[in-house]
């Protein structure tokens, strides 16, 4: 009798030997140790993640640094202030302000008269100087005429606050008596910003610098004094005449960048 043809892999008849599933290629020894990085091919090109552990901490170690970093930046600058760009204060002003070209315009210095005020926000520095003809001129009608300049320089440094926004608006002085015109003109290539001021009738001239936290003026006065012979009863001086600012302007600027040196580190 012909029997049914039996098929393998049945469990009712018997089959020939049964295939088991291929084994998994083994892991590489390296894949249970720390990574580089996530995502890192090793061994056998199996990627390999780090434990979330891992990478909770690499996220906290990354904000740690930023912390640092900017409180390291805050600390610096509390430290060290704004950049005062070497500006120190002058103990001397009167020392400190050489102003030998408006001497050799206006004649020797004499009478200097110095003042300094350091705080901790501000400091600020003075000095008024007398200049003069060396030979005194001579008397007419007994009566002694002597002309002179009167030159006060001020130097300002501001160690918080910024000048620049208020510095224009300070160049015309406020007058308590009457309107005073003045006549401005920029200076180039001093300071940040550098204007010459003379009044209308050209008294006054006056040379005022921005650079940076320093706000620096040197101005110029003619004055007259006038002695009259003993007894003589008083005395009516005559008009001072005015010193020209085209004449004077070369010299304040030139005297101007000297006194910008010496002040600085």
């Amino acid at each position: 009798m012909i029997s049914e043809p039996e098929l393998e892999g049945e469990d009712g008849g018997q089959s020939g030997p049964r295939s088991s599933p291929s084994p998994l290629p083994p892991l590489s020894p390296r894949a249970a140790e720390p990574l580089d990085g996530p995502g890192t091919v090793v061994g056998d090109d199996v990627p390999v993640l780090p434990p979330r552990r891992l990478r909770w901490l690499w996220a906290l170690g990354g904000a740690v640094v930023a912390s640092a970093v900017w409180a390291g930046g805050l600390y610096a600058y509390d430290r060290t202030g704004p950049d005062l760009r070497g500006y120190r204060i002058s103990e001397d002003l009167c020392r400190d302000a050489d102003l030998s070209a408006l001497s050799a315009l206006l004649g020797g210095k004499s009478s200097p008269r110095p003042a300094v005020e350091e705080q901790r926000t501000i400091d600020r520095s003075f000095c008024n100087v007398t200049m003069a003809p060396g030979r005194p001129p001579e008397a007419k009608d007994d009566v002694l005429t002597r002309s002179y300049a009167s030159v006060t320089v001020h130097y300002t440094l501001h160690k918080e606050t910024d000048p620049e926004p208020e510095f224009e608006a300070t160049l015309t002085p406020l007058a308590l008596s009457q309107v005073i015109e003045r006549r401005t003109k920029r200076i180039p290539e001093l300071g940040e910003r550098a204007y010459l001021m003379t009044d209308s009738d050209g008294y006054g001239p006056e040379l005022k610098v921005l650079d940076g936290r320093a706000v620096l003026s040197i101005e110029v006065a003619s004055e007259s004094v006038t002695e009259g012979p003993p007894g003589g009863g008083q005395v009516t001086p005559p008009e001072t005449e005015p010193i020209d600012p085209a004449v004077l302007e070369p010299a304040m600027v030139e005297d101007m960048k000297a006194l910008m040196a010496a002040v600085r580190k």
